[in-house]
């Protein structure tokens, strides 16, 4: 009879055993999976965590249904660019002696000074600045007797009258000449 209470006894902790699943270890993890646990952490031989494989399935991809379709529409506006306009300077010649005529080449015995009149009309759209170099020679050895410079702004279309003279006294008959040498203009700033 103890025989038999000893065998139950047996058949019970074997069952006990396999409950609770306390048998033998096979790959790293207990036989059974009743309630059983992974072996953790220190022992070396355990595989470091990955992400999920198996996702959940049934994610929906696309828009909802029912989206509204009559979206007021938009048009970007159109940018405009307009590229300004330039015009071209006015032309105009450089070289002035055109624009002057002179008259009066003479000598005054009274003011000991040669004279000359020069008449000068701008002909040009725009106001311009006329830098006159006027000067008299002897007109026999060619050497020069006096100059006189003149600077002038003279508005478009308007005749303006100037007089050069130098000082010279002279002490023998001399003949000579009036010649205007160079004449500059630009246009005026003013």
């Amino acid at each position: 009879m103890q025989r038999r209470s000893m065998r139950i006894c047996a058949v019970a902790l074997v069952g006990l055993i396999a409950l609770t699943g306390c048998g033998k270890k096979k790959g790293g993890s207990h036989d059974g999976g009743l309630g059983g646990f992974t072996s953790g952490g220190s022992g070396g031989n355990d595989n470091p965590a990955s992400g999920p494989t198996d996702l959940p399935s049934g994610i929906p991809t696309d828009l909802p249904s029912g989206a509204p379709t009559d979206l007021p529409s938009y048009d970007a506006p159109t940018p405009s660019y307009t590229s300004p306009t330039y015009s071209a300077p006015p032309t105009y010649n450089s070289d002035g002696t055109n624009d002057i005529s002179a008259s009066g080449c003479d000598y005054d015995e009274s003011t000991h000074s040669f004279q000359y009149t020069l008449k000068l009309k701008n002909p040009e759209t725009q106001s311009m600045h006329y830098s006159i170099t006027i000067e008299w020679e002897d007109q026999n050895g060619g050497s020069l007797l006096g100059s006189d410079y003149k600077s002038v702004t003279v508005p478009s279309g308007i005749t303006q009258v100037l007089s050069a003279s130098s000082y010279r006294t002279l002490t023998q008959q001399t003949s000579f000449t009036c010649k205007v040498t160079s004449t500059l203009k630009y246009p005026s700033s003013t």
